[in-house]
């Protein structure tokens, strides 16, 4: 209480983004609000400053607020002949704090915030405008005190920005003495199932605050499978189209690990796919064809993943057995036109050129 901040008791609403209480006073629980947008302010961040990676820095007029940055880095040993995307945290924080040698980019719209009399200011504002992360709570959605509370040095927002196998490992490891362990003992069976059901499925990658809108049809597929697991029900039909979609082959037996994990405790699993791993795990395959669209509806076959091989009415069947293939073309159809893709770095994409 030195420093002026009160302290309350910690509640479960404490810990919820979906309660007035536990939800971040800035942002309300939203974890966006609408401010100077990065993305926009720096476009292209394969640009370094020097270069004029700092868009609304580029006019004639503006341009001494970066020259000042770049005049004046070697004092504080700042890299401007890096590109943004490789600049450290701390370093791209400095950017927009600034320090004792040059104005940063809060100190610069803070600026054209006091001169919206203008309406050339008022204009160059709206450019750069758009939802972004509350700075708040970073996030996460939650009030800020909620993260002074710690279990082995870590809080509720440290451990949602966790990936799932690293979010695991961390309740795995937990050591809890007297009665804080007879009293999580309960909680932390719950939780360690629930993270090893997601990293079964192959969402390892994902951290617990991901936005169900940014997932993949077949991520979604895959919690909602992860939390059909963790509920234990049996007796009901699940049917998944493609679940394989999205994720790396090397994953695919642990999916199928899942889906018979889900037929043994008495469910029936319709699975529509394309995946041969997966044909060849099912134990019973229905083709319906002879070909697609219009021209096809009809069942083709019904059987065993080895009958399907010596079927002879099967398309599929004979392409699986190799008895058909598509030939690699002996030259390839000239293009004109591409698309480059550089420095994609997005969800789960880190710098992909």
């Amino acid at each position: 209480e030195l420093d002026g901040i009160r302290f309350e008791e910690p509640t479960p609403n404490f810990f919820s983004f979906n309660n007035p209480y536990g939800a971040c006073r800035k942002c309300e629980g939203y974890g966006k609000t609408i401010g100077i947008d990065e993305d926009l302010v720096i476009p292209d961040k394969s640009k370094t400053i020097y270069d004029g990676a700092i868009a609304p820095w580029r006019s004639e007029k503006m341009k001494e607020w970066n020259d000042e940055l770049v005049n004046k880095a070697s004092k504080f040993d700042f890299p401007i002949h890096r590109a943004y995307s490789q600049l450290t945290p701390k370093q791209q924080q400095l950017i927009w704090t600034g320090n004792k040698y040059f104005r940063g980019l809060n100190a610069y719209f803070k600026e054209l915030e006091e001169q919206t009399y203008k309406i050339q200011y008022r204009v160059m504002l709206s450019r750069y405008r758009g939802k972004t992360t509350c700075p708040d709570c970073k996030g996460s959605r939650l009030r800020q005190d909620a993260s002074f509370v710690k279990v082995n040095s870590k809080s509720i927002t440290d451990i949602v920005l966790m990936p799932m196998d690293e979010c695991l490992a961390f309740f795995q490891n937990l050591n809890l003495t007297g009665s804080d362990e007879k009293i999580a003992r309960r909680l932390l069976m719950e939780i360690i199932n629930r993270l090893q059901f997601l990293n079964d499925v192959g969402l390892s990658y994902l951290t617990l605050n991901r936005l169900s809108n940014t997932l993949s049809g077949g991520e979604s597929q895959r919690i909602n499978l992860a939390t059909s697991l963790g509920s234990s029900l049996v007796g009901s039909v699940y049917v998944l189209d493609e679940p394989s979609i999205g994720l790396h082959p090397r994953d695919t037996q642990r999916l199928i690990t899942v889906l018979k994990s889900l037929r043994d405790v008495g469910n029936t699993v319709l699975v529509v796919e394309h995946e041969e791993e997966i044909m060849q795990a099912a134990d019973h395959i229905i083709d319906i064809g002879p070909e697609a669209g219009t021209h096809g509806g009809n069942l083709v076959f019904a059987g065993s993943y080895a009958e399907i091989l010596t079927d002879e009415n099967s398309l599929t069947g004979k392409y699986l057995s190799r008895r058909e293939e598509i030939e690699i073309p002996a030259q390839r159809r000239s293009w004109n036109d591409f698309i480059l893709i550089k420095g994609a770095r997005e969800n789960n994409l880190k710098n992909i050129d």
